[in-house]
């Protein structure tokens, strides 16, 4: 509420937007990758198969004034485009929960556009998760061909979402509607893409927002500690940076073995998996005496808390210590409870 009294524009419509990161400010795992899956932009999983791409963060001009809401980054995957009818480069959101949408009117927003005329194809997919004896996904859901210029366009698409009414959902509470870009597909996709076929090229995309409702309204602005904790509740990344990082404090339980343990900063979506980089990723403190891991074993407790067995040099059982990530992006502890 404004010093008036009255509330903000669209402060009624708060929460609206389904895709998590749409802005793409949140980069916990890096700013590029050419692997396929999560690796860069959080809650994007950019995906290749047969055909490789690069997905990397691009930053807008100081105070451009084409795409609104005023971004500061942007998305770019560089398609390098391999004959094969399985071949593909796409850029995937998995939105928690298919009966969210059940139903449902949703539109899609999005700011795109590419290094010549080229179309990408958009797609929506219901998964009803694992475990048990889910039902079959659906695909093809409102596939739509987008037309690309190189000038930035906004785009905006309208589509029904079938009913889950029947379904079965799986066990491990993980169904998802997945939203999915195509920049790049082989024939075995023809049905899920209308034809969109193979393509090399550079597609950038900015400010993606999927709402319930038939009707397109202002891209959402969400305050960056909001951002970040809603895409910690997926994954976290606990990194070295310039400086070692504060794990927390343990003890030796044997005269090799030290035991952390380790507090997640949000509420994870399930039991992660937690993975180091390296089997030497960690420094431990005690009485005044640094030893490096020489083996990292983790047991994820619940969705808040974790334990951390780490091997290290001789020292005396029972002292306690304080335990750090080492200084430097390439030692890191990943926390992951991705759909």
């Amino acid at each position: 509420i404004n010093r008036l009294g009255a509330l903000p524009h669209n402060a009624n419509l708060f929460g609206r937007n389904l895709i998590i990161n749409g802005d793409f400010s949140i980069w916990q795992r890096g700013t590029s990758q050419t692997s396929t899956g999560y690796g860069s932009d959080d809650r994007w999983s950019n995906e290749s198969s047969g055909s490789t791409k690069v997905a990397d963060r691009q930053a807008f001009a100081v105070g451009q004034s084409v795409v609104t809401d005023n971004p500061t980054y942007y998305s770019r995957t560089v398609a390098t485009s391999v004959a094969g009818a399985g071949n593909l480069v796409a850029k995937v959101q998995k939105i928690e929960d298919v009966q969210k949408t059940s139903g449902e009117t949703v539109t899609l927003t999005f700011w795109a556009k590419a290094d010549s005329a080229k179309n990408i194809a958009v797609e929506y997919l219901q998964n009803f998760g694992t475990g048990g004896s889910p039902s079959a996904g659906v695909t093809a859901i409102g596939v739509t061909t987008v037309a690309l210029t190189t000038s930035w366009v906004k785009q905006t698409i309208t589509t029904v979402i079938p009913t889950v009414s029947g379904k079965t959902l799986g066990t491990d509470a993980n169904s998802r509607l997945q939203m999915t870009m195509w920049f790049d597909a082989g024939s075995t996709f023809d049905a899920r893409t209308n034809s969109l076929g193979q393509q090399s090229g550079t597609f950038d995309i900015a400010n993606v927002q999927l709402e319930i409702g038939a009707t397109a309204t202002d891209f959402e602005y969400v305050l960056p500690g909001d951002q970040i904790a809603r895409c910690k509740r997926y994954f976290e990344r606990f990194e070295g940076s310039s400086i070692e990082n504060n794990i927390g404090t343990g003890h030796y339980y044997t005269t090799a073995t030290c035991f952390t343990p380790i507090y997640f900063t949000e509420t994870m979506r399930a039991i992660p998996v937690l993975t180091a980089s390296s089997s030497t990723a960690m420094i431990l403190y005690s009485q005044g005496a640094s030893n490096i891991s020489s083996a990292i074993n983790f047991e994820a407790e619940s969705v808040q808390t974790a334990s951390i067995e780490t091997t290290t040099a001789v020292v005396t059982a029972g002292q306690s210590t304080i335990t750090r990530v080492l200084a430097g992006t390439s030692n890191y502890i990943d926390i992951d409870a991705e759909l």
